[in-house]
């Protein structure tokens, strides 16, 4: 009877092992460096795949720079300005019912000089 329990007991322990295994590779895999290297892995096992990977490599071998500032522009295009203020998006919606009128620009005084003329 004891020998039945010993031998369930090491039994789940071993399951438990093989779970904890299991678990730390998926999680490896889950990050997104093993997300990036099983999707170039699977590029890679392809021939047009492999052809375009190497090709895209040696270009950026040859050309950091350049790339890199593809690569910062897209960032930039992506992100955009943001939202129009309120204002703003009015002005831009109706600029005749925004707009200054002109006697408020005839009306201004001339701007002023220190120096004196006579």
């Amino acid at each position: 009877m004891m020998s039945d329990a010993d031998a369930l007991e090491h039994e789940i322990e071993a399951s438990r092992g093989r779970l904890g295994r299991t678990l730390d590779s998926l999680t490896q895999r889950l990050t997104p460096t093993g997300i990036v290297e099983n999707m170039l892995g699977s590029i890679r096992h392809d021939a047009t795949g492999a052809v375009l990977y190497d090709g895209a490599l040696e270009a950026v071998r040859r050309n950091p720079v350049p790339v890199l500032m593809m690569c910062l522009g897209t960032v930039m295009l992506l992100k955009g300005k943001g939202p129009i203020g309120g204002a703003a998006y009015r002005a831009i919606r109706d600029p005749d019912r925004f707009a200054v009128p002109s006697t408020a620009i005839a009306s201004k005084p001339p701007a002023t000089t220190s120096k004196n003329f006579r």
